[in-house]
């Protein structure tokens, strides 16, 4: 609408306006009411579309409303009702991780302690089974002396008895080979 004016306006200032202006002026002034004629008829049927959403959306709203507003009280009372049990819950959580955490360093001390008496014991093990390795060997090596021992002592007395006997034979022989018998 400004443009409008200042273009009528210029068309005043000028000199004088003349009878094909005013035809002009009437005929873009016909086509500007026009215009406003269908602008308001456009708005009027934008308006009467917009009354319509409004009211279907405030249906939907009411529908909404009366669904939900059951279901978002029993939910505010169900939130009521946990909440002090929720509070509970992570309280007792809480102490079952402090006594956790107490009961595995206790277990972690207990299983440090067991490993030290654990190793002390294999040492002390190893340390007897060489003892007893070195008593057994012991055992065995004077056990070899004693029978090489016994066996010498009774070889000898046995090779000296087998001489004996041997010139024992070779005189007998050689007796009964002179005497008058044994020809």
């Amino acid at each position: 609408m400004p443009i409008v004016s200042v273009a009528a306006m210029a068309m005043m200032e000028g000199e004088g306006l003349s009878g094909r202006d005013v035809h002009w002026m009437m005929i873009f002034a016909g086509v500007i009411a026009v215009s406003l004629v269908v602008q308001a008829v456009g708005v009027v049927i934008s308006g009467v579309f917009a009354a319509k959403l409004l009211h279907r959306v405030d249906g939907i709203a009411v529908k909404v409303d009366r669904q939900t507003v059951p279901i978002l009280a029993r939910t505010h009372q169900l939130l009521e009702e946990i909440a002090p049990k929720i509070h509970g819950v992570s309280e007792n959580v809480e102490q079952i991780s402090y006594t956790v955490r107490a009961r595995v360093e206790e277990m972690g001390a207990t299983v440090g302690e067991l490993n030290r008496t654990v190793q002390e014991f294999n040492g002390r093990t190893r340390a007897q089974v060489a003892r007893v390795d070195g008593i057994v060997s012991g055992a065995l090596g004077m056990t070899e002396e004693i029978a090489e021992t016994v066996q010498e002592s009774i070889k000898m007395p046995i090779r000296q008895m087998a001489g004996v006997l041997a010139g024992l034979k070779a005189g007998l022989e050689t007796l009964v080979a002179r005497s008058p018998f044994g020809r």
